[in-house]
């Protein structure tokens, strides 16, 4: 038992360095991406490469909030959540999507490739939703 307890307070320990690791670099990456938009507002109208920076930060920055919002998942329900982990995947495939569009560079194959990945993760996405260990202990309830 004791053991046990020692373990949990290790694992809960580690998460909790973690998530300040990951929040202050959120912040930090927030104050970078102000200040390259400072740039895309003094140099109106931007250049294509300065836009494609802008719009690439501001989708990197979406993949670091739904990893934190994972790590901060373990603290609210004491396990990791699947359904954060598959936010956080389908937040970064539609990221790898909307780069290689705008980038111009998305082939048909890999087209095809990220829509197939897109449909396994909504899939799993909605098996959490259907069986989620919360609305299985709700049901038993009734």
């Amino acid at each position: 038992m004791l053991k046990v307890d020692l373990v949990k307070k290790a694992m809960d320990f580690i998460l909790y360095i973690l998530s300040i690791l990951i929040l202050v670099i959120i912040i930090f990456y927030l104050v970078k991406l102000v200040w390259e938009l400072k740039d895309v507002v003094v140099h109106f109208p931007p250049s294509n490469e300065t836009m494609s920076k802008s719009v690439e930060e501001v989708l990197n920055l979406f993949v670091l909030i739904e990893f934190f919002r994972g790590a901060m998942s373990y603290f609210d329900f004491e396990r990791i959540k699947l359904s954060y982990i598959t936010d956080a995947a389908l937040v970064f495939v539609l990221r790898e999507v909307m780069i290689s569009t705008f980038y111009h560079r998305l082939e048909y194959k890999m087209a095809i490739a990220y829509s197939v990945v897109m449909i396994v993760i909504i899939a799993i996405r909605t098996l959490t939703i259907l069986y989620t260990p919360d609305r299985e202990k709700r049901v038993r309830k009734e």
